[in-house]
C-alpha cells in the first residue's frame, strides 16, 4: 500500500507525540524552519515480513535487522484493549546500500523486546524478550536469546535475574544487565531490599556476575551506558516525594578492569533516562525543560538534555535550537544515534562541532503508532535513520479499525559541512 501520512508516532509500543518538522540537507536548520515535501527520506524496497506494528529494529554493521512485533488488532491511542495475541519471532534483515531485503531464522521465541533491551557485540545481538501473560495473571516469563547475524542462528542463554525490570548495555565488549528502578512497586515509594546487583554476562561461560556495587545507593530512572573500559552510571536518588525539589541527575563511573567505582559531579537535568553515549560524551538531546508546576515550582526551568565527558568529570549544556511549536511537523520516535550524531524527534545533533538541523518531513501526515526506528551507519563515518512498520487509522477516525503497515523509510543523515 502506500503509506500514509505521518504526525504522530511511537517508538517501540510507547506512544510519543511528534513535535517536530524538517529542514532538508541543504540547510542548517537552526532557524527551526519547516521543510515539507519530504526531502531526504526515501521509500525502502518491500518487506518479505507481514504488516506489524513495535517490531525490535536494531542496527547490526551497516544492515538493520526487523524482528518480531505484533500483527493483532492495533489498539487506538489512550484506548483500553483486550491483551492481543502472542507476538511473532520472525524477522529480516535490511541492507540499505543495496535496498534489499533478506529473511532471517524465525527466533525460538515470540519477540517483544526493545532498543533498551537489547544490546550488539560484533555481529551478534542479544536480547530480552519479555512475555506477559495474557490471563492477566501477571505472569512474567523473560527469555535471554543470542542472533548471530553472520552465521543466521539463533541461541537460547540463561537470563539474568530480574529480567523483567532489566535493559542491556555493553561494557568492554561484554553484555551487562542492569534494574532501571529500585522501586518496590508498593504504594509507598520504598526500594526494593535487598537492592539487585547489575550483571555482567560471561558469552564463554554461559553464566552471570555480580558488578560491584555502586555508590549511588536507591534510585530511580536507572542508566547505565557502557564504554569501552567500563560504564558510566546516572540515576536520580529515589526519595519519599519525588518532585518536591529540583531533580538532581547522580552520576559515578565504573572501571570494569579494577572493578572500582569513582563518583562523578551532579548533572542539572531532570532525568537522565534518555542519555546515551555518543563517541566519547554521554548526553541526551531531549527537547524542552520543567519547571516543576504550580504545586512544587523550582522557580525555574530545568532541561532534559545535557552532555557529560565522563573522562574529564565535566557536565555542560547543549547550544541553543530554535523554539518550535508542539505538533508542528514530524518527529523521529524516541532517540537514535550513531558514533557522531544523535537523532532527537525532530532534532539532528552533531556532537563533535554541537550543530543543530532538522530532521526532514515525511512525505505523508496520517497518524502512525507502534513504528520502529534504527540508526544504521555507513561506510564513510556516516550513518542513516531507519523507519520500518506501525499502523493507521484513516482520517483519524479511532473508532474505526486500524491498519498496519509494512512500509519502511529511510534518510541518509547528510555529512556537517
Amino acid at each position: 500500500m502506500t503509506a500514509p501520512r505521518a504526525r504522530w508516532v511511537v517508538a517501540a509500543g510507547l506512544a510519543l507525540l511528534a513535535a517536530g518538522c524538517g529542514q532538508t540537507a541543504a540547510g542548517p536548520g537552526a532557524d527551526g524552519t519547516p521543510t515539507g515535501g519530504g526531502d531526504g527520506w526515501r521509500p525502502v524496497a518491500e518487506s518479505p515480513l507481514s504488516p506489524r506494528e513495535a517490531p525490535l529494529a536494531v542496527a547490526v554493521g551497516e544492515k538493520v535487522l526487523v524482528i518480531g512485533g505484533s500483527d493483532g488488532p492495533p489498539c487506538p491511542p489512550g484506548a483500553s484493549c483486550v491483551a492481543g495475541p502472542e507476538p511473532l519471532g520472525d524477522g529480516a534483515a535490511y541492507d540499505p546500500a543495496a535496498d534489499r531485503w533478506e529473511p532471517i531464522a524465525d527466533a525460538p521465541v515470540p519477540i517483544s523486546a526493545f532498543p533498551e533491551t537489547t544490546a550488539v557485540v560484533g555481529d551478534t545481538v542479544y536480547l530480552l524478550s519479555t512475555l506477559w501473560a495474557a490471563d492477566g495473571t501477571g505472569t512474567v516469563t523473560t527469555s535471554f536469546l543470542a542472533y548471530d547475524a553472520a552465521a543466521d542462528t539463533w541461541t537460547t542463554l540463561t537470563p539474568p535475574d530480574r529480567g523483567d525490570r532489566s535493559s542491556l548495555t555493553v561494557s568492554g565488549g561484554r553484555v551487562v544487565a542492569y534494574s532501571t528502578s529500585h522501586e518496590s512497586g508498593g504504594e509507598t515509594i520504598e526500594p526494593v531490599d535487598p537492592l539487585p546487583a547489575d550483571l555482567v554476562y560471561d558469552a564463554a561461560a554461559g553464566t552471570w556476575s555480580a558488578l560491584p556495587a555502586d555508590p549511588l545507593g536507591p534510585s530511580y530512572d536507572r542508566r547505565l551506558i557502557g564504554t569501552d573500559d567500563g560504564a558510566v552510571l546516572l540515576a536520580s536518588a529515589l526519595v519519599p516525594d519525588p518532585g518536591v525539589d529540583p531533580p538532581v541527575v547522580h552520576a559515578a563511573k565504573l572501571d570494569l578492569a579494577t572493578g572500582a567505582w569513582s563518583e562523578l559531579p551532579d548533572g542539572d537535568l531532570v532525568s537522565a533516562f534518555t542519555m546515551r553515549r555518543v563517541g566519547d560524551l554521554v548526553l541526551s538531546a531531549q527537547e524542552g525543560s520543567a519547571d516543576g508546576g504550580e504545586v512544587n515550582n523550582w522557580g525555574r526551568d530545568i532541561p532534559y538534555a545535557a552532555v557529560l565527558d565522563p573522562a574529564a568529570g565535566v557536565w555542560s549544556e547543549l547550544p541553543e535550537r530554535a523554539e518550535r511549536e508542539p505538533g508542528d511537523g514530524f518527529s523521529v520516535p524516541g532517540e537514535v544515534s550513531g558514533e557522531r550524531t544523535i537523532v532527537s524527534g525532530a532534532w539532528v545533533l552533531d556532537v563533535p562541532t554541537l550543530g543543530w538541523s532538522r530532521v526532514p518531513d515525511l512525505p505523508f501526515e496520517e497518524q502512525i503508532q507502534g513504528q520502529s526506528a534504527a540508526f544504521a551507519g555507513t561506510a564513510d563515518g556516516g550513518g542513516q535513520v531507519f523507519l520500518w512498520g506501525g499502523a493507521y487509522w484513516p482520517d483519524e477516525d479511532w473508532a474505526a479499525e486500524g491498519e498496519l503497515l509494512a512500509d519502511g523509510w529511510i534518510w541518509t543523515v547528510p555529512a556537517p559541512e
